[in-house]
């Protein structure tokens, strides 16, 4: 019988390759990163990470190799969802999804590699039955993998082909498979209550059912029985915030391990709302802290500049506004702080 966490390898991954055709997948703008560890939370250096836009026809880069802190990135890639593979000497290949935008930088992805068991004896038929879980459970956790990848126009095991290519799909018809995903993640989840890995599939389908309070919720759950899971903190921050759970939000961040943070969405996404609020010196404090992170991401300067602006800090705000239009001239906030600059004169 197949053991549960087998049938979840492609779920617990926060997240080959074909050549790129005239770099089908590439587009201005879009970022995506991830560190690779293992189960102690040790980088793995050379990690060979394999990216494939579904969108650009399966096209992607030469696979990515992790550096000495486990880490990669790749910037000037097309929006939609990614598969990534990641393989490892002795490690066994984790294997998953992942959502980019374009002109943004999407939340990292941290990938924990297992490694490969040493070969074994069957144990007795009894013993193996008493560690197995209810194929009931395996069964449900199936069925839901296969709505996610339908809805996300992947193809679904057994099938040889796509059922539909996502942009195929209406909203209204993605959201109806990744409802029917909940459903057989919830049949999963009552039959072992207590499955983190359960949880985590559970609360990423709710999302992308359009069910925010209930992922929010979820995740909490999960976070709170596993507080050393930084990936799984970051995304709960991020759901927190989009939530408009400002407190919860900033209380977990304020928890975030130095050094860890690599994306600044949530900083900016905390500011966003204290600016929502008028709360102005707030708001300035977690921009700033987002441009310290990333120094090269014009978003972080344009918000800046507008919670200076806003407290009538002109000769800051113009800077900023300036470094917008060096950094991402060809970006929306680059237009707007042009018109800005011109109305500041």
């Amino acid at each position: 019988m197949r053991r549960l966490s087998f049938v979840l390898a492609v779920l617990v991954c926060a997240f080959s390759t074909t050549a790129a055709f005239a770099q089908a997948w590439r587009s201005p703008g879009g970022r995506i990163s991830g560190v690779v560890v293992d189960g102690a939370g040790k980088p793995i250096k050379g990690a060979k990470v394999i990216l494939v836009s579904l969108r650009a026809g399966g096209s992607g880069p030469t696979p990515l190799i992790t550096d000495a802190k486990g880490k990669w990135s790749l910037v000037g890639v097309m929006g939609g969802t990614w598969n990534i593979d990641v393989e490892a000497s002795g490690y066994q290949t984790k294997k998953g999804t992942l959502e980019a935008q374009e002109g943004a930088m999407a939340p990292p992805i941290k990938t924990v590699l297992e490694p490969v068991p040493p070969p074994v004896e069957a144990p007795p038929q009894q013993t193996e039955l008493a560690n197995t879980v209810p194929p009931e459970a395996v069964a449900a956790v199936r069925a839901a993998e296969n709505f996610m990848k339908k809805a996300d126009g992947q193809v679904v095991e057994g099938e040889l082909t796509t059922s539909f290519a996502p942009e195929k799909l209406t909203d209204e018809q993605k959201k109806e498979l990744y409802k029917q995903a909940v459903a057989e993640f919830e049949k999963a989840q009552a039959l072992l209550p207590d499955n983190l890995q359960i949880k985590q599939a559970l609360s990423q389908a709710y999302y992308k059912s359009g069910q925010l309070k209930e992922s929010t919720a979820l995740l909490t759950q999960v976070y709170n029985a596993d507080q050393s899971n930084t990936g799984v903190l970051l995304l709960l921050i991020n759901l927190l915030l989009e939530n408009g759970q400002l407190d919860e939000g900033k209380a977990l961040l304020d928890k975030v391990p130095a050094g860890t943070m690599t994306d600044p969405t949530a900083l900016i996404n905390l500011g966003i709302l204290f600016m929502n609020k008028s709360r102005l010196a707030d708001a300035y404090t977690y921009f700033d802290k987002a441009v310290t992170l990333d120094p090269k991401r014009g978003e972080s300067y344009y918000y800046r500049g507008l919670s200076s602006l806003q407290q009538q800090k002109m000769a800051a705000a113009k800077a900023d506004f300036l470094k917008v239009v060096e950094l991402s001239p060809d970006s929306s906030e680059a237009k707007d702080a042009q018109d800005l600059l011109k109305q500041m004169k």
